[in-house]
């Protein structure tokens, strides 16, 4: 009876011990930092190494498919930013990030840079649809 009592005891210190160890690695979600500080300092980052990334939230309908999978293709192909919808979940770290990325963007390729391409994009599309 005392053995089997002394095994429970190591079994359940080895789970708490193994929970603890867990807890603390960097990539556990409880570790990870998303505030709005870190998603506007990300995306500084990510611009200063050419990286455009700007996504959008929420469900999407898309009428022609094809034609939005041409327009995000070209869009990146040519100015090098990658336009993508990533989930209904929007966090601060997103919201900041995807604002400061946008701000970025506009003021590197200009206001109208969204509705230019993709006008240039839907041009190409279907003058090779011809």
């Amino acid at each position: 009876m005392k053995k089997i009592i002394y095994i429970l005891f190591l079994l359940s210190i080895s789970f708490v011990f193994s929970q603890n160890e867990n807890f603390n690695k960097s990539d556990s979600i409880v570790w990870r930092k998303v505030t709005c500080e870190n998603g506007t300092e990300q995306a500084k980052n990510d611009f200063k190494n050419g990286i455009y990334n700007c996504f959008s939230y929420g469900l999407i309908f898309e009428s022609n498919p094809e034609l939005s999978f041409y327009i995000r293709g070209y869009i990146k192909n040519k100015y090098g930013i990658h336009t993508k919808n990533v989930s209904c979940v929007i966090t601060e770290f997103s919201q900041c990030y995807s604002k400061t990325m946008n701000d970025l963007i506009l003021n590197k390729f200009g206001k109208d840079i969204f509705e230019k391409s993709k006008k240039e994009a839907e041009d190409l599309y279907y003058k090779d649809k011809k």
